[in-house]
């Protein structure tokens, strides 16, 4: 296990754990926890032994959203700089889609904010029946800007649009039944359930897993008969890979 400021990294076989590790902080994402992320991502990715990839946090909260301290010591930033900082952090909003590998988060406690979008950038999300979802920029006198795109993505504008505007926490009940999240068990078998589904798929051929991942990232984001040459391109150069 490496252990830095701001990610714990551990290998289980095939599986590769992230563990925020900000807890005084409830997990806030600063700059130095985002980029620990998605080079993390980006390791496990190039990694030809890591199969699946866990995102967990702690008991208290997975990310209770950005670091507000430090987004208060950028006010004065130029808006060069501003842009520049947007640049950088904006690929912790599609974590998942860095990487063809299953992305699974284990959530327990806070869910909040960029939090949120970090957990649902996972392609399964586990959460505790403890886990509280929500987004409360909008009470904090914040506009809901950067989180609301993948919001919307993933459970349409009606159901985002309330989540959002009215800015109130909801259940893991609750975000299972609006499609945030894919399961919820109890609060002391998070990381293990998502450990075993990351076992199952490291017992499933990894070409398979790979492919479908991808051709499920561009269904979701391109028109259907689109999406539909590129699954058959994809079948048609796995089919050539198998004949080799």
């Amino acid at each position: 296990m490496s252990d830095d400021a701001v990610l714990l990294t551990e290998d289980r076989e095939k599986i590769r754990i992230l563990r925020l590790n900000r807890p005084d902080n409830l997990n806030a994402m600063n700059e130095a926890l985002v980029h620990a992320l998605v080079g993390a991502v980006d390791d496990a990715h190039a990694d030809d032994s890591i199969v699946a990839i866990i995102m967990a946090g702690g008991e208290r909260a997975f990310s209770a959203g950005a670091d507000i301290k430090e987004a208060a010591s950028r006010k004065e930033d130029s808006p060069e700089a501003a842009r520049l900082h947007v640049e950088r952090s904006r690929a912790i909003y599609q974590l998942g889609a860095r990487t063809d590998k299953p992305l699974i988060a284990a959530v327990q406690g806070y869910v909040l904010g960029g939090g949120c979008n970090l957990a649902i950038s996972a392609d399964i999300v586990v959460a505790g029946e403890n886990a509280v979802f929500g987004y409360p920029e909008v009470k904090r006198g914040l506009a809901a800007t950067m989180v609301t795109p993948g919001l919307v993505h993933k459970i349409g504008p009606k159901a985002a649009f309330e989540m959002l505007i009215l800015a109130e926490n909801i259940s893991a009940r609750r975000a299972e039944t609006l499609g945030l999240i894919n399961r919820v068990v109890p609060n002391d078998t998070v990381l293990d359930e998502a450990i075993e589904m990351a076992r199952a798929l490291s017992e499933f051929d990894s070409r398979a897993i790979r492919a479908t991942k991808r051709v499920f990232l561009k269904s979701t984001q391109l028109p259907l008969t689109e999406a539909l040459d590129y699954a058959a391109e994809t079948m048609l150069q796995l089919r050539v890979i198998s004949e080799r």
